[in-house]
């Protein structure tokens, strides 16, 4: 992307994370169709990062002709949407899901129908115990942990 405004010369093929703030805050104002497909695309893959931030910063900091209200909203549209794809499903809704059923699992598990809804109904499991049960659906474990910032950290818990 090359950005020519305000004195501002920004190398083509910059990519658009790295612009300065004085470049963004520019592109945002003053930016066609093309560069702000370019900066949605970049904002919606990552819509609690530093990129997403910066965005809101400037926005707050003034008004760009309607710009600062409809990228707060596409931003935040897009934060509502990762947390949606991301909600937490119980072990039962995840094996329906999957179509499989009690006896299916238990067998994978080498253990009884019975037993199987007792972990299902279980509040507090072992990691390896959800781990063997996510192998059973043909899935393997992976914990994230979601910090407030919007950071997402994958904790490696080691296999069995």
């Amino acid at each position: 992307m090359s950005v020519v405004h305000r004195h501002l010369d920004i190398a083509p093929g910059t990519p658009i994370n790295e612009l300065p703030l004085d470049a963004l805050d520019d592109l945002l104002e003053r930016g066609d169709f093309e560069s702000w497909r370019a900066l949605a695309t970049a904002v919606a893959c990552d819509p609690h990062g530093p990129l997403a931030e910066k965005i809101l910063g400037l926005c707050r900091a003034h008004e760009m002709y309607g710009t600062s209200q409809l990228w707060p909203a596409f931003i935040e549209r897009g934060r509502a949407a990762r947390h949606e794809r991301s909600s937490a499903l119980s072990l039962p809704e995840l094996r329906k899901q999957r179509s499989k059923t009690q006896a299916e699992v238990a067998g994978a598990l080498g253990i009884s129908q019975s037993d199987v809804s007792k972990l299902e109904r279980r509040a507090d499991l072992r990691v390896s115990t959800v781990r063997r049960y996510l192998r059973a659906l043909g899935a393997h474990l992976e914990l994230v942990a979601r910090f407030p910032d919007g950071e997402d950290v994958s904790i490696n818990v080691g296999d069995d």
